[in-house]
């Protein structure tokens, strides 16, 4: 179990600083109604890029009258310049009645995060491994789907395409984890470092995959005249992996 605070995270000095502030006006606006904070996402992850990453936090509060969310909302005017999402916010209750619906989403903040106010909610938390291998199996599909989907309604243009494959991608990466979760390996770790451990985990080589996460990082591009050759191999990949998982559930290892 995490047990990260905002001091010990890999972050720029003046993201951490902007964190400081929206945890003080946070801490302030909603005082008795807080219960819990949890920084997750890159920024609790380690994969956290300066100009490009956003700031995820789940909320816990008492309850969550109009007031509450119209305080929220003001909040969120003040500091969402600052990349901070508006946040993810629910009771405890809901939290964990909400369990087995959304377990792919709550393993990332189960195996990622930073406490920083109040207690911690995931510290005895159930993620059922049959629920997570169906959903990682249905979102890697609808990922393939609307991959199809949207490079139809961006006509090919290679501006469409890095934008479509940056949201594939983004949307990948926590699949791989869920899956790699059910296989019996650790899910945690830097992306990079799970796109490493598919090919053992899978026999599915992620180089692919690895080249599209470097340009979603900002650390390679192939130019505006290569984009539809990139949009081909990534599309193949997408297409054989989204097989091979079936495979991997035909064989009842899902």
């Amino acid at each position: 179990m995490s047990t990260l605070t905002l001091h010990s995270l890999d972050l720029p000095e003046d993201v951490r600083e902007t964190l400081e502030k929206y945890l003080t006006q946070l801490k302030k606006d909603w005082h008795a109604d807080l219960e819990s904070v949890l920084l997750f996402g890159s920024a609790a992850r380690g994969d956290f890029i300066s100009g490009r990453s956003n700031i995820n936090f789940l909320v816990i509060v008492r309850h969550l009258p109009v007031d509450v969310l119209q305080c929220a909302g003001r909040l969120h005017r003040q500091w969402g310049k600052h990349q901070i999402v508006a946040p993810l916010m629910m009771t405890e209750e809901e939290l964990h009645r909400s369990c087995h619906l959304f377990p792919l989403e709550y393993l990332q903040m189960q195996d990622h995060h930073a406490l920083l106010v109040g207690r911690d909610p995931f510290a005895t938390w159930p993620i059922e491994d049959r629920q997570l291998g169906w959903q990682c199996e249905q979102e890697l599909m609808a990922n393939l789907l609307r991959l199809r989907q949207r490079f139809v309604e961006g006509e090919g243009r290679a501006e469409a395409i890095q934008a479509l494959l940056i949201l594939s991608i983004t949307a990948v990466l926590p699949c791989l984890r869920g899956l790699l979760r059910v296989l019996g390996q650790t899910s945690k770790g830097r992306d990079v470092q799970i796109l490493e451990r598919l090919p053992q985990a899978l026999q599915f080589e992620s180089t692919v995959l690895l080249e599209m996460l470097h340009m979603k990082r900002g650390m390679s591009s192939p130019g505006s005249l290569e984009w539809t050759k990139v949009y081909e191999r990534y599309l193949q990949n997408l297409e054989f992996l989204c097989k091979r998982v079936q495979t991997v559930r035909q064989e009842g290892r899902l």
